[in-house]
């Protein structure tokens, strides 16, 4: 019974991302607070169900589901997993907003890019932690020894010493390709933000806030994920360094700086995601007013 709970929750939560990717039409005209909230009830839909399975996909590859793995391998993908299926989500979501069905609709005639719906702090971080991550990696991997998953040491009297694991390439094989898929897909998930539809009969300054707030949230998972898979492999290596004692590694201050950074990394990044995630309470806008607008439909004869 124990085992098939896990199977449960998982179909569960997929009949709940399902339900709240569905299509959804307003029928006939709508004002633009009924629209404009139609969209909102959309969007936080989607994040609820990328990050319940943000959450749930690592726990499961962690070890809820009895899945053999050599070596650790699944702890070590199991952040940026869990990623792509925070951005899947959120890319149905994307291809499933609300569009309101009527006989004539009105939307801004404003071309964006991601440039102007990615917060640029927001951007910048979530390049970071790619950029450090791959720096590790690649730092990490040509230290390793042969196995691709230990760190071999010279010492004083001539002996080595051994430590593993360690985020050679037999790790940073798996891990560099799905955090590659994940910074992919959170460009992707963004062009379809700054190009979707506009919110019917909606200013243009209302819709850009709802496109920010959408860029916002996919980029507050997207820098999680990235992090954390920055921090396990530095906390990883830290303690391997500590272990095998290079001539480099001697100052102690060395590896409880790397295994305090590691934390700092993981702890600040949940802090960003919080922030970034959440909610901000307003009312629904005005309707459309002045501005360049067109009927996107002839009115039916």
């Amino acid at each position: 019974m124990a085992g098939t709970l896990p199977l449960l929750l998982v179909l569960l939560l997929v009949g709940g991302v399902g339900l709240a990717l569905r299509p959804v039409r307003t029928a006939g005209p709508v004002s633009a607070s009924e629209a404009w909230l139609a969209a909102e009830r959309h969007a936080r839909r989607v994040t609820l169900g990328a990050w319940a399975l943000l959450l749930l996909v690592p726990w499961l590859l962690a070890g809820a589901v009895d899945v053999p793995a050599p070596m650790g391998t699944d702890l070590a993908v199991a952040p940026a997993v869990g990623g792509v299926a925070f951005l899947v989500v959120h890319l149905g979501g994307e291809l499933t907003w609300p569009r309101p069905a009527g006989p004539v609709r009105r939307a801004p005639l404003v071309r964006r890019g991601v440039r102007d719906v990615a917060p640029r702090a927001l951007s910048l971080l979530t390049a970071t932690w790619a950029a450090l991550l791959t720096a590790l990696l690649v730092v990490c991997g040509s230290a390793a020894g042969a196995d691709g998953r230990s760190l071999t040491a010279a010492q004083a009297d001539g002996s080595t010493s051994t430590a593993g694991p360690f985020p050679g390439w037999y790790y940073g094989r798996l891990v560099l390709p799905a955090a590659a898929v994940v910074v992919v897909l959170c460009l992707a998930v963004l062009a379809l933000v700054a190009r979707r539809a506009a919110v019917a009969d909606t200013a243009p300054d209302d819709d850009l806030e709802l496109r920010r707030t959408s860029a916002r949230r996919v980029l507050a998972g997207a820098q999680l994920v990235l992090a954390w898979s920055l921090a396990g492999c530095l906390f990883v290596a830290a303690n391997a360094v500590h272990s095998a004692e290079p001539d480099w590694a001697t100052n102690p201050s060395v590896v409880v700086a790397g295994a305090l950074l590691s934390v700092a990394i993981a702890v600040g990044s949940v802090v960003v995601a919080v922030l970034g995630t959440r909610t901000v309470r307003r009312g629904a806008p005005d309707a459309l007013a002045g501005g360049t607008a067109r009927p996107l439909a002839r009115p039916a004869a």
